[in-house]
């Protein structure tokens, strides 16, 4: 009993000198990070685009994924460059980062008529998406807490996204199911990849050595995306497609820009990473 309270003693002596020994300075960070995400899309289109479509709404769903990120960034300490100490304001950074992941997209649109609503939902993972941008952090409690804004975009470069579709009117799950949307050559020269994306994060570093910390925190992001176009499974569209045809409405074409189409999203999430000190 008494040898394991001289461990903990002295493990928690370590700790006190570590706290000390890591106040924030000058220099140099790297970092490497793994952010698990809850994604939820929030999509928003005028009445006479879903009107094309052959919708009367369209709504957003909730579903998840996962990118890595890389950061590289320098240190301004609070003693040099604010002449403040570090056990309240411990200083700021600047920093770049890029990520490469997953993405979630989830639609639901529908339409009652002669009576019976119709719902069709899908969901698309794209993979990769590329996320590149720059950020600045502020250090407060000899640099273990940390609470930072970014801005920068996500590109999505997958051409063949994966998707599946499924509805609750039993007659429209005959032709829906898992599957693949082939990008064609028309989408990758006119569609818009690239959303804007703006995250707040916190973030609790614990020294581990001399210049190495690991890191857990959380974060909100916001994508604002405008694609343009809209892209779908074809059994959807064709499916999409009877349903005007039957009122009289003309057939939908991807190749019809949709201007008033935006597909953005809220990540929000946890992630755990190690960081470098030069």
């Amino acid at each position: 009993m008494k040898q394991n309270k001289k461990i903990v003693s002295l493990v928690l002596v370590i700790f006190i000198l570590f706290g000390k020994a890591f106040a924030l300075e000058n220099g140099f960070i790297w970092a490497m990070r793994a952010n698990f995400n809850g994604a939820a899309t929030l999509p928003s289109i005028s009445k006479g685009d879903l009107e094309r479509l052959g919708a009367a709404y369209m709504k957003g769903g909730i579903g998840y994924s996962m990118d890595g990120e890389a950061e590289i960034g320098y240190l301004f300490g609070s003693k040099r460059w604010f002449n403040m100490a570090a056990d309240t304001f411990s200083g700021m950074s600047l920093y770049g980062t890029i990520g490469v992941g997953n993405g979630y997209t989830g639609e639901i649109a529908g339409n009652t008529i002669e009576g019976v609503t119709a719902n069709v939902y899908i969901n698309l993972y794209y993979t990769p998406i590329v996320s590149l941008g720059v950020g600045t952090k502020a250090y407060f409690l000899n640099g273990r807490l940390a609470c930072g804004l970014w801005l920068g975009t996500k590109l999505v470069a997958d051409l063949d996204p994966e998707y599946i579709a499924y509805s609750d009117e039993d007659s429209l799950n005959k032709v829906l199911g898992p599957g693949y949307i082939i990008v064609d050559d028309f989408m990758i020269k006119h569609m818009n990849p690239c959303s804007f994306s703006t995250k707040m994060v916190v973030e609790y570093n614990q020294p581990l050595l001399e210049h190495i910390e690991t890191t857990i925190g959380g974060y909100f992001r916001f994508n604002l995306w405008k694609p343009g176009y809209i892209t779908m499974p074809p059994v959807l569209m064709n499916a999409m497609n009877d349903a005007l045809e039957k009122n009289g409405k003309p057939k939908f074409d991807t190749t019809t820009p949709l201007k008033s189409f935006f597909l953005n999203s809220l990540d929000f999430g946890l992630s755990l990473g190690v960081i470098f000190k030069g």
